[in-house]
């Protein structure tokens, strides 16, 4: 039964990247056939070679989520840590998560007016400061997590031992939050990676992002780049997933041989 399971779920992972590849290389596909009659690779080469502007959309969008991800995880680790010891811990966490209890279309359309008299409308700086405010909202949510009374003795055991602020910092804290930092700077990177509505209403169609130009092909009825800016937009996501499949599985693997000897 979980084999079978297993199975069903693979399928619904990878029947959807299989169609989006096959409508990708697909030079003629129509009702009612079930295999595309003709086949061409020149529209990945026009993407390569940004004949289309999707290179650039991807640089940019690259750029963007990596700035996005680095700063809210920069400034939500300190940030999560004063929070964790103010005496109104609980308040400030739930307003921390007020950006989320809006829409992002309502909280885009208000920034835009204060946006636009500070001139940051239509410009990437613009866009990811919007970004910006969702990604360290979430960064300090997630990172509130950390700090809990095991942290707070083993900080007490490193000052007891001498070390100062820096070396407690650098030599203590960092080490014991570097899994969940990575953690918070992949999920800050993916919420710029794949946001729509804040590239859209604070770029003023001047920032153009991968996730715009999807939105341009599809509306337009050109599904095949609709369908290879869609494997671009997922590539990332999916990287990121096999490289800490690899990673575990190599952590796991010296454990694993100790138990069998």
């Amino acid at each position: 039964m979980r084999r079978l399971l297993a199975m069903l779920l693979g399928a619904a992972l990878l029947l959807p990247l299989a169609l989006l590849l096959l409508l990708s290389v697909s030079r003629q596909w129509t009702w009612p056939v079930l295999w595309p009659d003709r086949w061409q690779l020149r529209l990945w080469h026009d993407l390569l070679s940004d004949t289309a502007g999707i290179a650039s959309a991807v640089a940019r969008s690259l750029l963007m989520a990596i700035g996005v991800g680095l700063l809210a995880t920069a400034l939500g680790f300190p940030t999560s840590r004063r929070l964790a010891r103010h005496r109104r811990r609980g308040r400030l966490l739930a307003l921390i998560h007020l950006p989320y209890a809006l829409s992002p279309v309502v909280l885009a359309v208000g920034l835009l007016f204060v946006f636009l008299k500070w001139h940051l409308a239509g410009h990437m700086a613009g866009v990811m400061l919007a970004q910006l405010i969702f990604a360290y909202a979430y960064a300090v949510i997630l990172l509130s997590g950390f700090w809990n009374p095991r942290t707070d003795a083993l900080v007490d055991l490193a000052r007891t031992l001498g070390a100062d602020g820096r070396q407690v910092w650098w030599r203590v804290l960092l080490p014991m939050a570097l899994p969940m930092l990575t953690v918070c700077l992949f999920q800050t990177f993916l919420i710029s990676w794949f946001d729509y509505p804040l590239a859209l209403l604070i770029g003023s169609g001047q920032v153009q992002t991968l996730t715009i130009r999807l939105f341009e092909y599809f509306s337009s009825g050109d599904i095949r780049l609709a369908a290879s800016c869609a494997l671009l937009l997922m590539a990332p996501p999916l990287l990121a997933l096999l490289v800490n499949h690899r990673l575990l599985s190599s952590a796991a693997a010296p454990h694993l041989e100790t138990l069998d000897d």
